[in-house]
């Protein structure tokens, strides 16, 4: 008979047994056990093992994001496997009734069998509510009309490219991004940022086109047009539904159609951010890289603890959210307006996206999903992150295009509707053809992004002292910053303003005669 171990030698058993079910049993020589609470164990990490090695970790993170509940149920059934084996040492040894001394011991190895494995649950619940949050919303795609469009109205041109893909089992996947205006001190919630992304998966590629807020008759799928600005399309779908028949009431698949039928392109997905929310997304992040092709000072700005101003530098600079968020909303500085705004909104996107990708997880898991929870919402399917996350993971800046719609795809004017932007559909819709092209064809060469700065000074967040001798039609007052519901500037707009030109951003080359320069 095998003679009684050292106590100390038993809680060691016991310990194993806690890290890993059946290993104290193996040491302990008691080999019938071992196989039973091991057995199980060792082919779990093996198969864990085989996925780990054969996926990406952004498509494993995804395919995690789409079984929660199931992972919380294999979390209890391991935390009692766990238990269950502690138990079995411990009566293999004859402590039932373990003396005082021991008790604490037993009591330490129990807490940390426990408590890992129920901040682990606790993590994963949180996921499982915030995921829950992003979704939750209307299935469906953009809004089709009960009625044909009315023949050679303005959405006469069909939705898709008259020519079919080379490879058409591969489709495009198209989202419409939107910058929701309801952050602090604001009672409406206006569409303030509409940027189409689409990705190639067969190419590997990312296209991207910023849409004018102050854009007005829009065509729609039903052949008519929406006269008033576009960035309140949404809202007024949402609040009118009656006006658009078979809309799901969000406001967001009327949106997309509209969008859609101005681009020639199926836009069947959306993702809307607020503003609160990206600034603490951004500071969950740890903070985005962005590249700065041109300085900018706005004394004017002073929102979310900016009271003087916000100033900016030429090159690489590492930005917090609310330095983000200013970065991307000021439009006041000498030389800026919508379009350039919506350039620098295309560079922090990608910043983001490569923070996600880089970093997103580790630092700060259980913030960073519940930034994301109460900050975005989609009726991108569940079922699609995996891939859209496996192809996602591996297109980075040098291989995602761009391009603003602006002059002369856009006329500026102004009427009863406030300063607004008159749309070229035909142009618009070159401009896309090039930019969107079928599925394994590449975008266009002048869309290509322009080689990303080198280095940076910081990003300043004092008194902004605006540059010597700016034109009259481009002068800094230190006025409280618009709202992006305002109307834009008519001295802002490219013909009326002369400091907006293909000179005005240095990254950008001469425009040809029916599509935007890229930026």
């Amino acid at each position: 008979m095998e003679s009684p171990s050292p106590r100390g030698q038993q809680l060691r058993w016991v310990l194993l047994d806690a890290l890993l079910p059946g290993a104290g049993h193996l040491a302990a020589g008691r080999q019938r056990l071992a196989l039973v609470f091991g057995l199980p164990v060792l082919v779990a990490l093996l198969a864990l093992a085989i996925v780990v090695a054969s996926t990406s970790i952004p498509r494993l993170a995804a395919e995690i994001v789409n079984a929660l509940g199931l992972i919380l149920v294999l979390q209890a059934v391991v935390l009692v496997w766990r238990l269950l084996a502690v138990a079995t040492g411990l009566s293999a040894v004859g402590w039932r009734q373990p003396r005082a001394r021991h008790g604490v011991v037993v009591a330490v190895i129990l807490t940390a069998v426990i408590l890992p494995q129920a901040y682990l649950g606790y993590v994963t619940n949180v996921a499982r509510e915030e995921v829950d949050r992003v979704f939750d919303v209307p299935a469906g795609g953009a809004w089709e009309p009960p009625t044909p469009p009315a023949s050679g109205g303005p959405s006469a041109s069909p939705l898709t490219t008259a020519e079919p893909s080379p490879i058409p089992a591969v489709a495009r996947v198209n989202v419409l991004l939107l910058g929701v205006d309801s952050g602090a001190g604001r009672n409406t919630a206006g569409t303030d940022t509409m940027i189409v992304a689409s990705l190639d998966p067969v190419t590997e590629t990312v296209s991207m086109v910023s849409i004018p807020r102050d854009m007005v008759d829009v065509p729609l799928p039903d052949g008519s047009v929406y006269g008033p600005k576009l960035n309140g399309l949404d809202s007024d779908a949402r609040l009118h539904p009656s006006r658009f028949p078979g809309s799901d009431g969000t406001g967001h698949d009327v949106l997309m159609s509209a969008v859609g039928t101005l681009l020639g392109l199926q836009v069947d997905y959306y993702a809307a951010v607020n503003l609160a929310g990206f600034v603490r997304v951004v500071d969950t992040l740890g903070g985005v890289d962005v590249s700065v092709t041109r300085g900018l000072c706005d004394p004017g700005y002073s929102e979310y603890g900016f009271e003087n101003g916000f100033s900016i530098t030429p090159g690489l600079h590492h930005l917090s959210g609310k330095d983000a968020l200013a970065y991307a909303r000021i439009r006041k500085a000498a030389g800026e307006s919508d379009f350039t705004r919506a350039a620098r909104q295309q560079e922090l996107i990608s910043g983001i996206r490569d923070a996600i990708v880089k970093r997103g997880f580790v630092t700060d898991p259980v913030g960073l999903l519940q930034s994301l929870g109460r900050t975005l919402q989609t009726n991108v399917p569940r079922e699609l992150l995996p891939e859209l996350a496996d192809v996602m993971a591996r297109v980075d800046r040098a291989h995602t295009y761009r391009a603003v719609i602006k002059a002369p795809l856009v006329r500026s004017g102004f009427d009863v509707r406030g300063s607004i932007q008159i749309p070229d559909v035909d142009g618009i819709r070159l401009l896309s053809a090039g930019l969107f092209p079928p599925s394994g064809t590449l975008p266009a060469r002048e869309y290509a992004p322009p080689p990303p700065a080198t280095s940076g000074s910081g990003s300043g967040t004092g008194n902004c002292i605006a540059p010597p001798k700016p034109s009259p039609a481009s002068t800094v007052a230190p006025t409280p910053a618009p709202t992006p519901l305002e109307s834009a500037d008519p001295s802002a707009t490219p013909e009326s303003s002369p400091s907006e030109s293909p000179s005005a951003v240095p990254s950008e080359t001469p425009e040809p005669t029916l599509s935007p320069s890229p930026i």
